[in-house]
């Protein structure tokens, strides 16, 4: 019910202004004319689904599976372990999203439900009935505060607006953006070809999953050198890896090690910005706050991406895309378009993408300002502060809204339809309703498979950019591949 594709045009819009704006600065050449798709800025929020190997989606290839799989650390497609992520109906009639994360283990524990090869309609059941058994602020309480689990009660926007977070996070703007004072910064020298805004420009990614990692591929369009740090004893959605691991080099490190820490160090000093989207705290607790690094490299720009906000009762918490979108009253929003009395986690991750777009603009704007003045900064971007904002733009009009329902005649969805069954859904209704969207060669890229251990002829095509520069040229000059394959060295 809310506007989604003018949120994603508009910020796509936004990203390619300041991308403009840095390029005038750096090449001296004027503002550049901007344009922008709104298919593409649509497709973008499910570009997880879309690489394909010679016509065919990634994931039927047996080299693509096996690789990825590396990742797979807990076996998170198992039946039992998906439905750990999901709405249920507590015994307050209230509904709560809990959320098995990346390893399903303490989320089953919690609730009192035993390892078993099910089916997902039984694994659905079988954490129904211990929910039911439980209201839903209780579970809430117990698995944030004990078992330091992700989870909420799903809000109508109402309730939300009448919280506690709601009154300190709703004051706060898009981004959060903190002055830190650091000798003045000159771009890197580039020859200008191809007038690209982030040439040379340095940008460590500590991430997973999508919110962070989005921020970094922005990046990394706009030419941006981009090394992601992982280590290859945490787990991840490995499926993300071939979308979101485009344009950046892996080094696999571990930074509760000597060795590692040295070598985070040594990447650091070299850097211009990091990002860190790691659960609130982590890295600081490993040695690298905001203060740490400073002294590592003066200049440094530090991002954090969270989903609660930095700010509030509710900052320390972790959490993910449907939690924020629980919190804040989306799910309800989305329940109540489609017709129910109960809340539908939104159809896509769009509050993940979203807020990536809203990183890149925010890491634009930093990198242009410490050119300026004498100062580097500290950036905070959080879900929750984008579907704020995101909410503020209205919902689509009564006439708009019954338009949508008619062209997606039959589709239906229920709170217990997790995120890897809705995007699958939604993915085969935008086909439905529109064929055409994936019928332009020029919507899509192709990149090399070579580091995915591919054979030559086997190139991986990739979801477009939303938006072109009239002068600018958009590339990927690092194709995607797999986790841990680089060292943890600048290029040059």
């Amino acid at each position: 019910p809310c506007k989604i594709t003018k949120s994603s045009s508009s910020l796509n819009a936004l990203l390619a202004s300041a991308a403009s704006a840095v390029a005038a600065d750096r090449y001296g050449i004027d503002y550049q004319n901007i344009e922008v798709n709104t298919d593409l800025a649509t497709l973008f929020l499910e570009s997880v689904l879309l690489p394909t190997v010679n016509g065919k989606s990634f994931i039927q290839h047996p080299k693509l599976l096996s690789e990825i799989s590396k990742g797979d650390l807990y076996d998170s497609n198992k039946p039992i372990h998906v439905a750990a992520t999901n709405v249920y109906k507590a015994k307050d009639c209230r509904f709560y999203h809990l959320h098995g994360s990346m390893n399903a283990e303490p989320t089953m524990r919690m609730i009192g439900v035993e390892e078993k090869d099910v089916t997902r309609e039984e694994a659905i059941k079988l954490f129904s009935k211990p929910v039911a058994k439980h209201d839903a602020g209780d579970v809430e309480k117990r698995a944030n505060e004990e078992f330091k689990q992700a989870g909420a009660t799903c809000l109508t926007p109402d309730e939300f607006f009448a919280s506690q977070h709601w009154k300190v996070i709703s004051a706060e703007p898009l981004w959060n953006k903190t002055a830190i004072p650091a000798p003045q910064s000159q771009w890197p020298t580039q020859n200008g070809d191809g007038y690209k805004p982030l040439a040379g420009i340095r940008v460590i990614d500590f991430s997973r999953v999508i919110a962070a990692p989005v921020i970094s591929k922005l990046l990394a369009v706009l030419d941006a050198d981009v090394i992601k740090v992982t280590n290859e004893k945490l787990p991840d959605i490995a499926p993300l890896w071939m979308d979101l691991s485009t344009g950046k080099r892996d080094t696999n490190l571990d930074l509760k090690t000597d060795e590692g820490k040295t070598a985070f160090s040594k990447l650091v000093e070299g850097a211009d910005v990091l990002i860190d989207g790691y659960r609130p705290g982590a890295l600081a607790r490993l040695g690298f706050d905001s203060a740490s690094l400073r002294k590592i490299n003066q200049r440094l720009i530090y991002v954090r991406e969270n989903f609660y906000g930095f700010k509030g009762p509710l900052a320390y918490r972790s959490g993910w895309q449907q939690i924020s979108d629980c919190l804040v009253g989306i799910s309800w929003l989305q329940g109540q378009f489609m017709g129910l009395d109960e809340p539908v986690v939104p159809l896509l991750p769009n509050s993940d993408y979203q807020t990536g777009i809203v990183g890149a603009i925010a890491i634009l704007q930093a990198l242009l300002e410490r050119t300026k003045n004498d100062q580097t900064y500290d950036v905070d971007v959080s879900l929750t502060q984008y579907n704020i904002w995101y909410y503020r733009l209205g919902q689509y009009d009564e006439a708009q809204a019954q338009e949508l329902l008619e062209r997606n005649a039959g589709f239906s969805v229920r709170h217990y339809n997790e995120m890897q069954t809705l995007i699958f859904k939604t993915h085969a209704a935008i086909q439905k309703a529109r064929p055409d969207i994936f019928k332009h060669p020029e919507y899509f890229w192709k990149m090399s498979g070579k580091e995915w251990g591919l054979e030559d002829e086997e190139d991986i095509t990739i979801l477009a950019p939303a938006f072109k520069l009239e002068k600018s040229r958009l590339e990927y000059t690092v194709p995607s591949g797999s986790r841990g394959r680089s060292k943890p060295e600048w290029l040059n």
